[in-house]
């Protein structure tokens, strides 16, 4: 019984207990509810501390490690529980507002157990939030964002083609090794290979950019530039989330935190148009700049400017052979075919070398058997009419970098060039003509500025790879895939008015809407009597062709005409109705070799260019000096031109070029004479270049000479008889002045001399030596002279003597060439003031018979830039250098030797400290020793001369001699 009771007692304390609590949790029902309110508030002010902190990570390139994530979906989900748990509370508050059962002591009320409930569930979830906010004391810090484990995306790419592809490639390779470059551009034509060329790089970084990089980022850049798609592209690869609503400078700053953390990158900028404002892009420069180098593709050199580029690196076109077989690559077996080669490789070389064009055009013929499919194809290249398909798609690729031009002038200065035929040696001149005819260039104070707005232009095109360099020094040439695609834009866009054709159908073709036309080197032999359908024609081009006559009505038609080029044609007169030009700027009629007679051409009172270089005329028209704006006026190699009535140059007021040189013409100091005389060009304020050739020195001799000559920025003077009719060029021809058979100390020279940049003296008497000029108070020791060039003036003894030179003199001397002065027995007699010859870069010597040693120890002092030294046929020559333990030649860099029996050493003791590069002998048979030694092997890159006059050279050691061999080139005999 004692037990039973005992048990009965302990039911009813734990009932008791059951029921206390009971009446607690439903006594604190709202209290619970409202703790745990408070204590979600407090989870709620450490949730967004935390997340503002990894806001602030992610700007410092860091993320929130996983237990952040972990706790932060925590956190969500004990906030959706919590207003469950509210919800519920509040409906049972509605039902029942003032809580009246627990406070009556009902315990019977049908809510109470759901209060129960509800009240004991915020109890224990308010611990769960407790806990939450303890933990969060607790987390991690931010960790550095992990980079793509990824280093290098591939990039499908074409293989390399051309032998040079694999050489820029490993060009490209060693630039991303030198820490002193941090971008490097790839330039070139569209189509030429350059983004083949960084695809490849991006993908043999694979295997080894972990030596170099820690990524590299690919990114398609496009003529459409959008800094957020670069933004986003870079960020994509650094893991790193952009908001796309954000403004593009905080973008910037986030990736900027990135780039310079210390981690080493490569951008691959691909297919830029424009520059790319790095800072805006978020890419680190400068300084911070040094773990992140950039690679950018792109058309323009000027771009590449633009960004600072520290290297660029040119894509070349290919060649015959490169091209031929990337083709038949392209095009398959179908090429062997007898018939189909020899049309396979005129297609091929069409395409000039351009892959993108060799490529399509392969693909587009690939296996087709049909003969008449690949005639047709080639036709088509060569007229400009790419109406089989996917050759359009290489011509739309190719105006993009038209489109991208800056305007209107440049790109009707772009078409202008496809006037000319294919491959051809574009004259800058004639085509700076053009376009100020055309009002391409603005009108301009001087010609010279609006030449320079000219070469501008023409730079800009070559940087943006529109035009190429010509091989002739002032052409420029147009690669035949652009010449298509321009002709392909003329014909298109009809409103540019370029029509380039041959003349067969010329009267059908010829429409109003042409106003640049070309027929140029089109064998044409006749001309209409009229030129109809051709009223709003400005530009006419019909140089080259064997014309021997213009019908006399042939230009009445074309009265806006502005160019006309007449050029090498056999026409022996002009139109009548060339007078009706009354709007023309440009006339060209050079090497019309049959042209003997101008009409009167004073009506022409526009014409600012009058080009009769290489024609038969014998005198100039009556009229001609009404030509007010007449500017250049080309009369050299006009070999039968006696007569220009008085009055005729000085008429010409606006005159800023005269070009006589080679001219029949006799210029006369005095005013009685027939004709024009040398002070009518006295007379022309405006001249600032004149090429002329004088009798006498009469002429340069006139008191007012002297104000006259400083107006002159450019000119050619020859003085002399007739028989120095030679044109060599110099170094520095600018101000050039040539004489021949002239006493030097003759009165009227010191303003020429004083003045030239260049001097040529052939035959000259009146000095022993140089110093007899140079010395003179009146020539001030020659200041602008920078080449000077004395042949055959026998009277010369020695170049300069030291006690007549108390001062210095030609001090600004770069290069001296000294030919057949018999006499000349030593180049400097005594001490000459240093200063003298210290700019001297070149000395060429030639059948200087006299002469024994050609840099003395007097000279050997004044020379020490000296570069160059060549010397030939000196007969008595023993020794070139003399031997100085105090003074070296340390910038020379080539000697060459020929023809001198008596010549036994370049210098008797080694060349130390040397910077020499090369040297050549031939025939010198007695020069037995080179003052070189095995440690010169690393500087000099070659030793030209006989293989027996090799093989008996004598040497300190067999070292030196071995060392030098791999450098030595044997001369064919």
């Amino acid at each position: 019984m004692e037990t039973l009771g005992a048990f009965i007692v302990e039911v009813g304390r734990c009932l008791a207990n059951t029921v206390l609590s009971l009446f607690a949790t439903l006594k604190n029902f709202q209290k619970n509810i409202q703790t745990l309110r408070e204590e979600l508030q407090k989870l709620i002010c450490r949730e967004n501390d935390i997340t503002e902190d990894i806001d602030i990570a992610k700007i410092e390139g860091k993320h929130p490690p996983g237990q952040v994530k972990e706790w932060l979906k925590m956190v969500d989900k004990i906030k959706q529980e919590v207003e469950e748990i509210e919800q519920k509370a509040r409906l049972l508050l509605e039902a029942d507002p003032l809580d009246a059962s627990i406070d009556q002591g009902c315990f019977l009320d049908s809510n109470m157990r759901q209060k129960y409930q509800l009240s004991k569930s915020a109890a224990k979830k308010c611990d769960e939030v407790k806990q939450l906010i303890k933990e969060s004391c607790d987390l991690p810090p931010m960790e550095d964002r992990k980079l793509s484990d990824i280093r290098v995306e591939h990039i499908p790419a074409p293989s390399l083609v051309g032998q040079k592809a694999p050489e820029k490639l490993n060009q490209l390779m060693e630039l991303l090794a030198d820490k002193g470059i941090t971008r490097i551009a790839v330039y070139g034509m569209g189509g030429s290979g350059k983004t083949t060329l960084v695809k490849t790089l991006n993908n043999r970084l694979e295997s080894s950019a972990s030596e170099f990089f820690d990524m590299v980022i690919w990114v398609p850049v496009s003529n459409d530039l959008d800094m957020k798609k670069v933004q986003s592209r870079v960020a994509e690869r650094l893991n790193l989330a952009l908001n796309a609503e954000e403004s593009t400078e905080r973008r910037a700053g986030k990736l900027h935190r990135v780039l310079k953390s210390g981690k080493r990158f490569l951008l691959i900028l691909d297919d830029v148009w424009e520059k790319i404002d790095l800072d805006i892009v978020g890419i680190p420069q400068g300084d911070d700049q040094a773990n992140c180098k950039i690679i950018l593709t792109t058309r323009s050199l000027g771009v590449c400017r633009e960004m600072m580029t520290d290297k660029e690196i040119r894509m070349e076109l290919l060649n015959e052979e490169e091209a031929w077989n990337l083709f038949a690559q392209n095009a398959g077996n179908v090429v062997e075919s007898e018939d189909i080669n020899p049309l396979a490789r005129e297609i091929a070389r069409e395409c000039g070398g351009l892959p993108l064009a060799i490529e399509t055009m392969g693909k587009s013929m690939r296996d087709k058997t049909m003969i008449q499919l690949w005639q047709n194809a080639l036709w088509q290249l060569k007229h400009s009419e790419p109406h089989y398909g996917s050759f359009d798609k290489v011509y739309l690729r190719l105006k993009l970098s038209y489109n991208s031009l800056p305007s209107k002038i440049f790109k009707w200065c772009f078409l202008s060039c496809s006037l000319y035929p294919e491959n051809f040696l574009i004259k800058t001149r004639e085509l700076i003509y053009c376009w100020m005819a055309e009002g391409l260039i603005g009108e301009r104070q001087t010609l010279e500025e609006s030449f320079n707005d000219g070469i501008a232009k023409l730079e800009y095109l070559k940087d943006s790879c529109m035009l190429e360099q010509g091989e002739g020094i002032g052409t420029v040439k147009m690669h035949s895939v652009l010449r298509e695609v321009a002709i392909w834009i003329s014909s298109n866009e009809k409103e540019t008015g370029f029509f380039s054709s041959s003349l067969q159908g010329m009267l059908e073709k010829l429409q109003t809407s042409f106003r640049r036309v070309s027929f140029m080197n089109k064998s044409i032999t006749s001309l209409p009597t009229r030129l109809l359908g051709a009223s709003n024609l400005t530009v006419l081009f019909l140089q080259c062709n064997p014309l021997n006559k213009i019908p006399d009505g042939f230009f009445r038609e074309v009265r806006v005409l502005k160019f006309l080029n007449l050029s090498s044609t056999q026409i022996t007169s002009l139109p009548s109705s060339l007078l009706h030009l009354r709007e023309l700027h440009t006339l060209l009629l050079r090497d019309c070799r049959s042209l003997e007679n101008l009409p009167p051409l004073g009506g022409l009172y526009k014409l600012q260019v009058l080009d009769l270089c290489g024609t038969r005329i014998r005198e100039l028209p009556k009229d001609m000096g009404k030509l007010i704006h007449l500017r250049d006026l080309n009369l050299s190699r006009t070999h039968h031109l006696e007569i220009i009535m008085e009055g005729s140059i000085s008429g010409l007021s606006s005159l800023e070029v005269l070009d006589m040189s080679f001219s029949a013409y006799k210029w006369d100091v005095k005013r009685n004479v027939e004709g024009a005389a040398f002070d009518e060009l006295l007379s022309l304020r405006q001249l600032s270049v004149l090429h002329i050739r004088l009798d006498t020195v009469d002429c340069v001799a006139l008191d007012y000479a002297g104000p006259w000559f400083g107006r002159l920025k450019e000119y050619t003077i020859r003085i002399g008889t007739r028989s120095c009719d030679t044109n060599l060029p110099t170094q520095h021809d600018e101000k050039r002045v040539i004489l021949r058979g002239v006493d030097l100390l003759k009165r009227g020279l010191e303003e020429l001399l004083c003045s030239a940049s260049a001097l040529d003296l052939v035959s000259c008497g009146g000095m022993s030596s140089l110093s007899d000029i140079v010395a003179r108070k009146s020539s001030c020791g020659l200041p602008n002279l920078k080449s000077l060039t004395i042949s055959n003036c026998g009277c010369i003894t020695s170049l300069l003597i030291g006690e007549q030179n108390l001062r210095s003199t030609l001090t600004n001397l770069e290069h001296l060439t000294l030919s057949r002065l018999d006499n000349l027995a030593t180049m400097v007699d005594g001490i000459v003031r240093r200063g003298c010859l210290g700019n001297l870069k070149t000395i060429k010597v030639v059948g200087c018979g006299r002469l024994k040693k050609l840099i003395s120890f007097a000279l050997l002092r004044l020379v020490q830039n000296i570069e160059e030294i060549k010397v030939s046929d000196c007969r008595r020559m023993k020794q070139l250098i003399a031997e100085n333990y105090y003074e070296t030649l340390p910038k020379l860099k080539t000697i060459e030797l020929r023809d001198m029996e008596t010549l036994r050493t370049v210098c008797s003791r080694e060349m130390e400290g040397s910077a020499l590069e090369r040297i050549e002998v031939s025939n010198c048979p007695r020069l037995g020793k080179l003052p070189f030694t095995a440690c010169d092997a690393l500087t000099i890159k070659q030793i030209r001369g006989d293989l027996n006059w090799w093989n008996s050279l004598r040497w300190r050691n067999d070292a030196d001699k071995i060392s030098l061999q791999q450098r030595f080139q044997a001369t064919e005999d």
